[in-house]
């Protein structure tokens, strides 16, 4: 039964190429509750076997989240927006997002559940673009990559292991670097 469902499930990643990957991708970084996991672990396996590029997997998957959470954004910047312009909702959320917005839009993909949502109150307190762009596909090539890494350690095995060490190490070291500089500029602001 279960390598029935895994076989399934690595068909299915085939048979969405690149292009369903993005447009699958697009549909987990809307509202929509749908689980990357289902296509980005078998989408790593098969770059692991030969049978998909294993960057050009990895660059569609981190754009359809970014295209699916710009979907999100800008339906609460102006649909939502709109309904709710009145309610102290909106208020509370623009104070807390000038003070912890960048932040909250970097972090929060990389959070399961809470990604895909986080793009809500960025829209509601028009977020500028020229950050929420850069740090939500930051983070989603983060998220995303560690999800494939891992159907690519499955696919290869020992060598997949040397190669995800090396990339997790990248990953979490960029994670690093990103909230360094972030938590340095805030502190220089505040004093």
């Amino acid at each position: 039964m279960l390598n029935e469902i895994i076989n399934f499930l690595v068909n299915f990643a085939q048979t969405l190429g690149y292009v369903g990957i993005y447009f699958y991708m697009l549909l987990v970084g809307t509202f929509i509750p749908v689980p990357s996991e289902l296509v980005l672990l078998p989408a790593g396996y098969l770059a692991a076997k030969g049978n998909m590029d294993l960057w050009l997997v990895w660059f569609c998957a981190a754009l359809g989240s970014l295209s699916g959470a710009l979907i999100n954004y800008f339906l609460a910047k102006f649909l939502v927006n709109r309904l709710l312009k009145d309610k102290p909702i909106i208020k509370k959320v623009t104070i807390f997002w000038e003070k912890h917005g960048k932040i909250s839009a970097f972090l929060a993909p990389l959070t399961p559940g809470l990604g895909q949502y986080i793009s809500i109150p960025a829209g509601l307190s028009h977020m500028p673009l020229r950050w929420f762009i850069p740090l939500t596909f930051s983070a989603n090539l983060i998220w995303t990559g560690f999800l494939i890494m891992i159907g690519y350690l499955f696919g290869t095995g020992e060598k997949a292991h040397n190669e995800s060490v090396f990339g997790s190490l990248i990953l979490l070291g960029s994670v690093i670097v990103i909230a360094t500089i972030y938590v340095i500029r805030e502190m220089k602001k505040t004093k």
